[in-house]
């Protein structure tokens, strides 16, 4: 975990980010400093089109230095076994807070990401429906992806960060509604999320694979991030999205990987991870549909967002350390996974 100098250095070196002030870098030579970016797959365009142009600007001017970057999109899960394997990323931006605690368990990050603003949480997104332009289904609730017949595309939840959100928001939604006692909940939860699962008809690898592939025309409805849900919808895609009363509010976080980390980019590496929570990189991580995390007046001038009348983050079903195991794994992966096959679903 983070050493108190380390600390310190950060905590100094973030405050000077967001205040606009000059950093105490110099220019080391000729070669320019490049840092190498993993990102879970729907903060692609955040990332490119958006914050590394920012930062890029941000410290040509304050140090007349250049920085280069290098970057790797895919599911979460695959991006975080990669770099467990030795893949030479500086930073990662994940899909939950579970895969950074196993980059740390496997000795990959020494550098505590919840020392950093937020808790380390860089953006947030809820978690949404899909469905045909005009949605001729009428579908408006997590309930009702249940319904017989329907054909659903859903992220893989053993890949993709998305898929694991999408579960917690078909359980929860339903097990913190319930006045009862608590078994009754959650077998009430259990039965809805068996249910959804009965019409999954295909499983791709990351959220963003999911939804190239409804947009393609597979199924009748599909779940994902609210974020890249609207920017697709931003760009022309023939698509509707709809916001359940009761969602889960997902949220990222980013790490530095100490493991890869130069000594002579250390630097520049934590200044791009503190300019993260600068009003300048959030504002453009708004730009393409993510949820401020530090400002909600970020969000003006931006398309509106809906209102999610029941938003529940993680925290309120125990945190990862319960909803993994109870949730991810054994109310889904031990006890519906291995009856739910997407072959045997897909119907024409």
């Amino acid at each position: 975990m983070l050493g108190t100098t380390r600390l310190i250095a950060f905590s100094l070196l973030l405050a000077i980010v967001m205040a606009g002030c000059q950093p105490v870098a110099t220019p080391t030579g000729d070669r320019y400093p490049d840092i190498v970016v993993y990102g879970f797959s729907t903060e692609e365009a955040a990332l490119t089109e958006e914050v590394f142009p920012a930062f890029q600007d941000y410290w040509r001017q304050h140090t007349g230095q250049e920085v280069t970057f290098q970057s790797k999109f895919a599911a979460s899960e695959d991006l975080t076994d990669a770099i467990i394997e030795g893949a030479q990323a500086d930073v990662a931006v994940l899909s939950n807070e579970q895969h950074a605690v196993w980059l740390h368990v496997n000795d990959v990050l020494e550098t505590d990401w919840r020392t950093f603003p937020q808790g380390g949480v860089v953006t947030r997104s809820p978690l949404v429906i899909v469905v045909r332009p005009g949605n001729p289904l009428d579908i408006e609730t997590w309930a009702d992806l249940a319904r017989p017949g329907l054909r659903l595309i859903h992220p893989d939840p053993r890949t993709s960060g998305g898929g694991q959100w999408a579960l917690l928001a078909e359980y929860g939604s339903i097990l913190l509604s319930e006045d009862g006692p608590a078994d009754a909940g959650a077998r009430a939860a259990q039965e809805q999320l068996r249910a959804i699962w009965a019409n999954v008809v295909s499983t791709p690898q990351s959220a963003r694979e999911a939804l190239k592939q409804f947009i393609f025309g597979s199924g009748d409805a599909m779940v994902t991030y609210e974020q890249d849900a609207l920017l697709a919808q931003s760009r022309g895609a023939a698509i509707e999205v709809v916001t359940p009363d009761s969602t889960v509010m997902s949220e990222h976080v980013a790490v530095i990987v100490d493991r890869h980390v130069k000594a002579s980019e250390r630097e520049v590496v934590e200044a791009f991870v503190a300019f993260l929570w600068s009003e300048t990189a959030q504002k453009a991580f708004t730009r393409c549909y993510f949820r401020s995390v530090v400002n909600g007046a970020l969000h003006e001038g931006i398309e509106p967002f809906p209102e999610v009348t029941q938003a529940f983050t993680v925290q309120d079903l125990g945190g990862w350390g319960r909803a993994y195991p109870e949730i991810i794994h054994s109310a889904w992966e031990e006890h519906i996974a291995p009856l739910s096959s997407p072959q045997a679903n897909a119907r024409p």
